[in-house]
């Protein structure tokens, strides 16, 4: 599913003193199958991008296209649920997704909301909370005895029971160790290219952004600032700590290195790999001196 943003505007609170603007002049392309993510701080606009994405949020300005699907400004819509079977929201703290008494009631309900009848549902649920790899025995506990990686876990399964188009997901990592951060993120990139999603991750984490995204926007004060492949838009650190924003930890090393051995510009290292490669070019480098 194809998404476009055309001249996007967002306003809350219209027509009252607190008015305020939360996007302006948004113009966005996203080609089916891209893992795209949006990075910025807090108050960006990030939030009100991902809400607009399944309908919670109507632009108070220009237009959004999903798929065949044209959402107007100033126009009354018909039928958003049929977008939001389409779009998946994974939202940052899933105990607000989870209220069934069971993780297989959980998962069911989305499909059967959507006309699945009970026992396609069930079976979807067990064939799902292997996918996120969790165990067949979790379908009968409580989601809230659950720990937080369990949970994540869940509600992606409850959104994928909807087969969606679009995965979106709000901070999916927040809050969990390193070894829980990785697991959840391992997995959400396994689904995008085993499913062909196109995946949305609203992060934090630049180095997640940098090692899973295709495709990186930077939002500041309501609007894009940058946007490009993760090395395109963090060969741009300088720029990116004026939007209040980091780098990841492996830039960070080489700009290090850069400044204390008094190196010429360096190649923009985003894994662990590339970061050996470039120590090792630095290091033969001072041999041949």
């Amino acid at each position: 599913m194809d998404i476009i943003f055309k001249e996007v505007e967002h306003r809350y609170q219209v027509n009252t003193p607190f008015e305020r603007v939360a996007l302006y002049d948004l113009n966005l392309s996203i080609p089916s199958g891209t893992f795209l993510a949006i990075i910025g701080h807090t108050g960006s606009g990030k939030s009100t991008i991902i809400q607009h994405l399944n309908a919670l949020l109507k632009p108070t300005a220009g237009s959004i296209t999903l798929g065949e699907r044209t959402i107007q400004a100033n126009r009354k819509e018909k039928n958003l649920k049929e977008i939001r079977q389409k779009v998946g929201v994974v939202f940052q703290f899933p105990e607000h997704q989870l209220f069934e008494e069971t993780v297989e009631k959980d998962i069911c309900f989305g499909p059967m909301n959507f006309g699945v009848p009970l026992e396609e549902a069930r079976k979807k649920a067990r064939e799902l909370i292997e996918l996120v790899g969790l165990s067949q025995e979790i379908l009968q506990r409580s989601p809230f005895d659950l720990s937080g990686g369990q949970m994540r876990r869940v509600a992606i399964a409850g959104i994928l029971a909807m087969n969606p188009d679009v995965l979106i997901l709000d901070e999916p990592t927040a809050g969990l160790d390193p070894r829980g951060r990785k697991e959840i993120m391992e997995m959400i990139h396994q689904l995008h290219k085993e499913k062909r999603l196109t995946t949305i991750l609203v992060t934090h984490s630049m180095e997640d952004a940098a090692l899973y995204a295709d495709q990186l926007i930077v939002m500041n004060k309501g609007t894009i600032a940058m946007q490009g492949t993760p090395k395109e838009v963090f060969s741009h650190y300088t720029q990116l700590k004026e939007y209040g924003l980091d780098v990841p930890e492996s830039l960070r090393f080489i700009l290090k290195l850069k400044e204390k051995f008094q190196l010429a510009d360096q190649e923009i290292a985003l894994t662990f790999s590339e970061v050996v490669e470039q120590v090792k070019t630095i290091m033969l480098k001072g041999d041949q001196k």
